[in-house]
């Protein structure tokens, strides 16, 4: 074997090391920033009897819900050191919710794409981690809304790629996680460069973030796109070597629990969340994870800010009301607009 090829395959097994621990970690105690230890635990939260009176009656009987979730996505959900544990902002949150109920949760652990079918078919009551609330998910399924998400552009620091749009990276080897929105943004660019006579976008689709950064540390990739959580997680687990050039949001950044259609869980989760919010017990939570609170100064756009309001965001893209999802007319169709941010200085 030559010395150039040893040196990769030892680089290599050095990034699977690093992000198989960066999976796995337990977030331990610290501060709240994605990327930085989670919370020591949970917040205590009590049953909220408005709340709990709003609960179907089989579903108060068996004492549980029953959730589907998808790891490793750190940090919405990942494994502890056993790899067996869940952890992360949907864990946390989620079992807040339902002990504000007066329920326990009974989570799932499945692949992102079968979540929703799995949840049609009704094997669980709902399904929740990072799911936009998007129109064409709309037709299978209601949401409840609880946090405004957004998308983000992972390139190797220093690459010189300074990428802060999709129409931008014909051309690119671009790694992206299967089942996600951003495979059909991808794919509808991909119409865009061919129309304007451009090489195309080379997509690499993988299983989990984990695949991911390893196709950006691997040079398999030259950009990776995902959503903004986990792409900020991903740069701050590489050590340096990852970063987010840029992010945006989109018509449908608003993330929800997924339930099936017109399930009568809908008034006590919504009902839940609100009641999270008013406790303060939502915002320890996610300023915890980095997930769901705004930076200090933090605003949007004011094109943005009349995009969101209707959904219950405030202006700087905190949740502020849950609200109740079921008509596919309330969320625009396709991906066909992005808000973007400009490029971070200092990353390409």
């Amino acid at each position: 074997m030559s010395a150039r090829r040893i040196a990769l395959v030892t680089a290599v097994l050095a990034v699977l090391g690093m992000l198989g621990a960066a999976a796995c970690a337990d977030p331990g105690t610290g501060p709240a920033s994605p990327g930085a230890a989670g919370p020591a635990a949970p917040p205590a939260v009590r049953a909220d009897p408005s709340v709990v009176a709003l609960v179907p009656d089989d579903i108060r009987t068996r004492g549980s819900l029953v959730f589907a979730t998808s790891a490793p996505s750190a940090p919405i959900v990942f494994f502890k050191e056993d790899n067996t544990t869940l952890t992360g902002y949907t864990i946390d949150l989620g079992n807040a919710i339902a002990a504000t109920m007066g329920l326990r949760m009974d989570w799932r652990n499945v692949s992102f794409d079968s979540m929703l079918p799995g949840l049609a078919g009704g094997k669980y009551d709902g399904a929740m981690t990072s799911l936009s609330i998007e129109h064409e998910r709309l037709r299978s399924v209601d949401f409840v809304s609880y946090y405004l998400s957004g998308g983000g552009f992972l390139i190797k620091k220093g690459s010189g790629i300074a990428i802060n749009s999709f129409e931008q990276l014909c051309g690119y080897r671009v790694a992206v996680k299967k089942g996600v929105s951003q495979l059909d943004a991808l794919t509808k660019t991909n119409e865009h460069c061919a129309a304007s006579a451009k090489k195309p976008i080379e997509i690499l689709q993988v299983p989990t973030d984990n695949a991911l950064a390893l196709a950006m540390q691997s040079d398999r990739a030259d950009v990776g796109v995902a959503d903004k959580p986990q792409a900020l997680y991903m740069a701050t687990q590489s050590r340096g070597n990852l970063c987010v050039v840029s992010t945006y949001q989109t018509p449908h950044s608003i993330a929800g629990i997924a339930v099936p259609k017109g399930s009568p869980l809908r008034p006590a989760l919504r009902a839940a969340v609100n009641s999270l919010l008013r406790s303060g017990a939502y915002e320890q939570v996610s300023r915890a994870w980095g997930t769901g609170a705004a930076d200090a100064g933090a605003t949007l756009s004011a094109e943005y800010q009349q995009v969101a309001a209707p959904w219950g965001v405030g202006p700087d893209g905190v949740v502020i009301e849950s609200k109740i999802f079921t008509d596919p007319a309330a969320i625009p169709p396709g991906h066909s607009r992005y808000y973007y941010q400009s490029v971070r200085q200092g990353c390409a």
